[in-house]
């Protein structure tokens, strides 16, 4: 992510960065309806595409989506415009992604970003136990097999396997060390978060067309394996069917346009999933010895006027909803690419860097994050505070964790401690153990000072989700008008008028407030 902060006449604001760091009991979920129940249901098949809008053809049209969606030209906002300089690829009712024209060559054929329908997420959740629950990451020497239980559940899925069809073997995805998954789970719908999609997608946390990757932190010289160079990393996360049906129902649609966030269905079911797979612009050059070397390549479509971007799989983050893991409810992994491992499959040579379950809030010796010695040298001497567990395009100055705790709508607080905010004892704020349904607070560092009063303003916790977070921000009306629309659901015969009135700027001001990305170090300011 680039360094620098935007000046802000309000605080209601939006996190564009989303980090890479990549309840307490199985009760049932907030955000679940009335009358349903833990026990999952089992698999059914997808409804039919939901059919378009009554006046879609009253739509403007554009080009540059994948055949046989449609294919509207838009604003930045999502309002459907003929001379807007945006396109929409709508096959459902939330558009695949909202990408500047000039993004997509003209001679562009594919591939587009088509995942999963979020509307059919409601159904076609597998039941049965998930294969991490038969190892207890609360004994050291299970926390292995834990972490290699939740690769093989990612990687079995039909998005990896997508990826890489030339790899027909199960041993190309699977390590035995972490047990089979049941063929229901390998075959279930996998969903990203909708609506990451307002803005450049030149800028950090706006999707690209090609695989609706975001742009993320930007590695700088001499921080990863001796690199000689800076370079830009852009990912990608999905949630399971579980997960997916949190964003399912946490959405309501029925005025055409509009998206509207149930904020009090902010919370995850126990046993959601969700894997985020971090892809490196760096050149083999960039480095010594490359340490991508055989890894997965990918282009992608970034940049305005440019040409495609060829990135390598460099890190898989993985976050589970599992009450063994205490206060939070999360255990978060991370995994590294090593080139050194034997074997074809770049899957495999994604190598368990360590667990997290907590952010070890009395510090150094840290008890709350397994680190795998066994992990790539680039990896193990790029961790966190105090040793915490960080990925390695992860920012040393925090850690997984810490980073994701600062979830919340809306976002009143940076993913690192930076300014006035970076001093005791508000420093300490980023290393609490949070339940999910805790909000983090306002801490907003504004030159000596670290604002922490927000007047008049319900914050309410994402469960550690910056992605639900940064989604559901973009949808709340601000004190600046940003409000954004849905064009795969607008109406042009009777298009949506102003949601409620937002939040008075006087209520929650301060002037010349920095808004830092988590590129930047507290030390670096």
């Amino acid at each position: 992510m680039s360094t620098g902060y935007v000046r802000l006449a309000a605080l209601w604001l939006i996190p564009l960065a989303i980090v890479s760091c990549s309840s307490d009991s199985p009760q049932r979920d907030s955000a679940m309806p009335a009358g349903a129940s833990e026990a999952e249901p089992a698999d059914v098949p997808d409804a039919a595409a939901p059919a378009a809008a009554p006046s879609a053809a009253l739509l403007p049209e554009a080009t540059g989506c994948a055949p046989g969606a449609r294919c509207l030209s838009v604003t930045s906002s999502g309002r459907p415009s003929a001379s807007g300089n945006y396109v929409a690829q709508c096959r459902g009712k939330f558009a695949d992604f909202i990408v500047p024209k000039d993004t997509i060559p003209s001679s562009y054929d594919g591939p587009w970003f088509q995942p999963s329908l979020l509307e059919k997420a409601a159904t076609g959740v597998p039941s049965g136990s998930r294969p991490w629950q038969a190892f207890d990451p609360r004994d050291p020497d299970e926390r292995l097999a834990y972490a290699l239980a939740l690769r093989n559940y990612a990687l079995t899925s039909k998005v990896a396997k997508s990826l890489t069809p030339q790899l027909t073997a199960d041993s190309n995805y699977r390590d035995p060390a972490g047990g089979p998954v049941p063929a229901s789970q390998r075959n279930q719908a996998w969903y990203p978060a909708p609506r990451m999609f307002y803005g450049p997608t030149d800028s950090p946390g706006t999707r690209e067309a090609a695989h609706g990757m975001t742009l993320e932190r930007t590695v700088r010289v001499g921080e990863l394996g001796g690199n000689t160079a800076a370079f830009q990393n852009y990912a990608v996360a999905y949630y399971d069917a579980r997960g997916g049906r949190v964003f399912q129902q946490l959405w309501k649609t029925t005025t055409p346009g509009v998206d509207s966030p149930k904020l009090s269905g902010m919370r995850f079911t126990e046993g959601s999933f969700v894997f985020k797979l971090l892809y490196s612009a760096a050149k083999p050059s960039n480095f010594p010895d490359d340490l991508l070397a055989g890894s997965l390549k990918l282009d992608i479509l970034p940049n305005p006027d440019g040409p495609k971007v060829s990135v390598r799989l460099m890190q898989i983050d993985i976050a589970v909803k599992d009450k063994r893991a205490g206060p939070t409810g999360w255990y978060f992994a991370t995994y590294a690419y090593d080139a050194e491992q034997s074997g074809a499959s770049p899957w495999r040579k994604m190598v368990p860097v360590g667990l997290m379950w907590g952010n070890d809030p009395g510090g150094a010796p840290i008890d709350e994050s397994w680190i795998n010695t066994d992990a790539p040298a680039y990896a193990l001497a790029h961790l966190g505070v105090d040793g915490r567990l960080n990925g390695p395009v992860d920012n040393p100055a925090s850690a997984c964790m810490s980073c994701h705790s600062t979830a919340q709508a809306p976002s009143v607080a940076p993913m690192l401690p930076t300014g006035a905010c970076n001093q005791p004892p508000h420093r300490d704020k980023w290393f609490r153990n949070l339940k999910g349904t805790t909000a983090f607070g306002r801490f907003q560092p504004s030159g000596q000072t670290c604002v922490t009063a927000s007047p008049g303003v319900t914050l309410t916790a994402a469960d550690y989700s910056l992605q639900l977070s940064a989604t559901v921000a973009r949808a709340l009306p601000t004190a600046t008008g940003g409000q954004t629309f849905n064009p795969c659901t607008w109406d042009e015969d009777d298009p949506p008028t102003a949601l409620v009135a937002p939040t008075r700027a006087s209520e929650l001001t301060v002037r010349d407030v920095k808004q830092f990305e988590v590129t930047r170090d507290p030390q670096q300011e």
